[in-house]
């Protein structure tokens, strides 16, 4: 068998490329961690970025039969609102954990519906965080019972709405 150059050029290569794994530490879970903590710091710069005002947000939930028609975040000095607009009229209280929590949790902790002037079920809630899948109860009142869901609220895309003043 006739040996050529290529052979102890790719184990020098190998080798090289071993070696650059093992210092730079390539499969170790530190480096995971440090960019999963370096996303966590760029999404909450980004959230602490948004300037007061309403935004349109996206809504994403973990079913359709509890979803959202329209939902828009409202910045006040830090704080953040969303008026979460529901298509129908299935779903009359939320509330921010699981249905088994919800069921005794006292009235403060939950939010019931009001409508707006289309006459759609709309809920003024807080928002702790964005782009995050958050668990959230909804009360369905046809048959008097909490239901588990979770829901995400998108951080804004685009600017500020401007005031209809």
């Amino acid at each position: 068998m006739k040996r050529t150059r290529k052979a102890p050029l790719f184990v020098a290569f190998a080798m090289s490329l071993g070696l650059v794994s093992f210092v730079t530490g390539c499969g170790s879970a530190a480096p995971a961690e440090q960019a999963d903590d370096q996303q966590e710091v760029v999404a909450q710069e980004s959230v602490a970025a948004l300037a007061d005002g309403s935004y349109d947000i996206a809504v994403e939930t973990d079913s359709s039969m509890f979803r959202s028609d329209s939902c828009t975040l409202t910045v006040a000095d830090g704080a953040y609102t969303a008026t979460l607009v529901l298509p129908g009229e299935g779903f009359s209280r939320l509330y921010f954990g699981t249905a088994e929590e919800a069921a005794s949790a006292s009235d403060d902790a939950i939010y019931d519906y009001h409508l707006n002037d289309e006459g759609k079920y709309t809920f003024d809630i807080p928002v702790e965080a964005l782009d995050e899948e958050l668990p959230i109860a909804a009360y369905g009142q046809r048959r008097d019972t909490w239901y588990d869901h979770t829901i995400i609220f998108h951080a804004p895309e685009g600017d500020a709405l401007a005031d209809a003043a």
